[in-house]
């Protein structure tokens, strides 16, 4: 694999960081300043960073939790009884009951958005990005709380009930499962899909101009206080680094950018690093020449999707699908005798 050297640094494992940009914005007159205002807090089990120019909103805080409050309530594994968690329970449809729809609507709409974004994304990257693959997600956790590897007959078993062209949507329009034991788990494009919701909240209220991160993915409109485009900062991947030794900072001109990696979630046994990345094929985490895949597109949920399936395909195949797509590129970081290299691809 030969890749144009962007960067040479030591590596052990990948790692992100976000950089806000919170200089003076000048307005086109020179004269006219616009104020910034930021706000932080905590969603989907991490935290966000909101930073945007003009009038102060009223109330932000709360829209806020209210955006966070329906997403949890359709997609969160975390809730009993979250919409997913009543789909992942229910042996094919949603509800023994159909009555009960009625108190679900707002959520089904996320859910049904998330359900056909996924598959659409699964059939793109052939299967690399699979949300049906929640029992397997569900061994992994189980297994790093325990700290030893997967069970391999737990896998072999989830292997058999996952693919999302085991759901179907039925003549009213609500999804069905033709493999009852069929288990979602949208943890990899739930931040994304939040991050989008919060942006479609500031363009209704006609925000020109934020920054709007959620756990490390990112989506910007317009110009930060200095009339320069917001910038991101790629830290170098490796366990232990400084936090602020970058190892690219990327402009974004009215984009998002999500970025995957094994450099936060993983654990060791028996001196082995296990990363949270698991291959929906072989059921097994996985480890490639992908260190870090920081996926740039105008939806922060389409961002993180193929950030994750990049890192199960590794750099070729990863490169391969975003020379096909237009509206993606990405910074990929490879390691190549023990050297990490990174290049833009678009």
């Amino acid at each position: 694999m030969s890749l144009p050297l962007v960067v040479r640094k030591s590596f052990f494992v990948s790692y992100i960081l976000i950089l806000f940009c919170y200089l003076s914005f000048i307005g086109c007159n020179q004269t006219d300043k616009l104020l910034q205002h930021k706000l932080a807090g905590s969603a989907l089990g991490t935290t966000y960073h909101i930073s945007y120019l003009g009038e102060e909103i009223d109330s932000l805080e709360s829209s806020i939790d209210s955006i966070v409050f329906v997403i949890n309530h359709s997609l969160s594994t975390y809730q009993d009884n979250s919409l997913i968690s009543c789909f992942n329970l229910n042996s094919d449809t949603l509800w023994d009951n159909p009555n009960e729809l009625k108190y679900f609507e707002t959520d089904m709409f996320h859910f049904k958005y998330m359900v056909r974004l996924s598959t659409e994304i699964s059939e793109k990257t052939s299967g690399a990005f699979d949300p049906s693959s929640g029992c397997l997600f569900s061994e992994y956790s189980r297994a790093k709380a325990s700290n030893e590897p997967m069970n391999e007959s737990v896998i072999q078993s989830c292997l058999m009930h996952q693919g999302m062209d085991k759901i179907k949507f039925d003549s009213l329009d609500y999804p069905y499962k033709l493999d009852s034991f069929v288990q979602l788990n949208f943890n990899a494009i739930a931040k994304g899909y939040l991050v989008d919701q919060i942006g479609a909240y500031f363009n209704q209220l006609s925000v020109k101009n934020f920054m709007i991160e959620v756990g490390g993915e990112v989506i910007t409109k317009g110009m930060n206080q200095n009339n320069q485009l917001w910038k991101v900062g790629i830290n170098t991947p490796v366990i232990g680094a400084d936090p602020f030794n970058f190892f690219e900072i990327v402009e974004l001109k009215d984009q998002a950018l999500a970025t995957s990696g094994n450099y936060q979630n993983f654990y060791i046994v028996d001196n082995e690093l296990i990363g949270h990345t698991i291959d929906p094929q072989s059921g097994k985490p996985i480890i490639n020449e992908l260190r870090s895949a920081s996926v740039l597109h105008k939806s922060c949920a389409v961002a993180d999707a193929y950030a994750t399936a990049f890192m199960t395909l590794g750099f070729d195949e990863s490169k391969q699908i975003i020379l096909s797509d237009t509206s993606l590129s990405a910074f990929l970081i490879c390691e190549k005798d023990s050297v990490l290299q990174g290049v833009f691809v678009q």
